[in-house]
């Protein structure tokens, strides 16, 4: 089975976490939030990439 390389994001955007600590698969609607929220378009770009958009489509429209 294939691992997905964690995605690259900017550390300003997890600024209140430990960066380093970020379970991307258990905190995927707290990563895509915040990430649509302080993320610039590479960021945005690297998320869809990682989790797709379907994913991102539901965890922005679950927000709303």
């Amino acid at each position: 089975m294939l691992t997905k390389s964690i995605p690259i994001f900017n550390r300003r955007i997890f600024w209140d976490v430990v960066f380093e600590n970020i379970d991307y698969y258990a905190k995927a609607n707290f990563v895509i939030e915040r990430v649509f929220e302080r993320g610039d378009v590479e960021d945005i770009g690297n998320c869809r990439r990682y989790y797709g958009d379907d994913k991102v489509v539901r965890s922005v429209s679950e927000e709303c």
